[in-house]
């Protein structure tokens, strides 16, 4: 039973818009989960004035498994009446992981989403992996990636009305810095969203997408080291290329402090342009969340 079992999960940031947040509407409001082993998101997005209503953030305890995931969603949803809702115009479902890759429109196939994926990632990680694809919006690329079809199952048969949208979170990611306004049309710009244990770095230039990968991390040396090597790889000038860090890193952190050495133009990311906030999330660091933000550019 849902009452017996242990509670994993904690809340560690709930912000919301209390004087724009009807429950009344939500038929018009954009529905966003991004999940994992470590964390639950959850973000609301009302569709006609593209303003954030509602960010919740949970971080898990001791889940090493799709089983102990399942477990601790069905115990949260037990007690939050709000999300089980089943009227929300649109849901969207963000999974976090680095089994990714990108691979070009003009070579894409569907049959073949395991085979492009184990070509950069350890697959079969569990029983039960299943691999799903998005088209991106703006650059010619396909973003293929793998879940679990137990975590699938388990939001299609929540919300059986709705059509989830399953992404990857670079998907989103992508899509808000390719819409960003460039200072300079020819110029390479590093972006790095940062999580517990792993990185994203995505590379532009101009309206082209030159890179996106993720790579696990457990030191601050790795960390800058990561960054470094796409440098490196890309033939890129550390006192030239401006590199913009998102999400779990902080100014007084080591790894900034460390990456602050090798990078001249460092600096955090802000609140995506395209989103409209209430003062109510000004306790926020604006380079948090930005890949949760924009779930809802990967609907429609």
């Amino acid at each position: 039973m849902i009452s017996e079992v242990s509670v994993r999960y904690k809340l560690t940031n709930s912000i919301k818009d209390s004087t724009r947040f009807e429950t009344d509407n939500l038929a018009k409001y954009h529905l966003s989960f991004q999940i994992n082993f470590d964390l639950f998101r959850i973000c609301v997005i009302d569709s006609e004035s593209n303003r954030c209503l509602l960010l919740e953030d949970y971080s898990f305890q001791n889940i090493y498994s799709t089983s102990d995931l399942l477990e601790q969603l069905e115990v949260l949803f037990e007690d939050h009446i709000l999300i089980k809702a089943g009227f929300w115009k649109s849901i969207t479902v963000g999974i976090k992981n680095t089994q990714f890759s990108l691979v070009p429109e003009s070579l894409f196939e569907k049959d073949y989403l395991k085979e492009y994926l184990s070509l950069n990632t350890t697959l079969d990680k569990e029983p039960g992996e299943e691999y799903h694809f998005f088209k991106q919006k703006h650059v010619e690329a396909v973003n293929i990636f793998a879940t679990n079809e137990r975590l699938t199952a388990w939001f299609n048969n929540m919300y059986p009305l709705k059509q989830i949208r399953y992404v990857h979170h670079s998907a989103p990611m992508i899509e808000a810095i390719m819409l960003q306004k460039d200072t300079a049309k020819n110029e390479h710009s590093i972006f790095v969203l940062v999580e517990q244990h792993f990185l994203t770095i995505v590379v532009k230039q101009g309206k082209k997408l030159i890179f996106c990968n993720s790579f696990t991390f457990n030191t601050s040396e790795d960390f800058v080291y990561f960054i470094l090597f796409v440098f490196d790889q890309l033939s890129l000038n550390p006192e030239q290329c401006p590199v913009v860090v998102f999400g779990e890193i902080t100014h007084d952190s080591e790894s900034f402090s460390k990456l602050y050495k090798y990078i001249r133009r460092l600096s955090f990311g802000t609140k995506p342009d395209l989103v409209r906030f209430g003062y109510q999330f000004d306790e926020l660091f604006d380079h948090r969340y930005f890949d949760l933000y924009n779930m809802h550019l990967c609907q429609g």
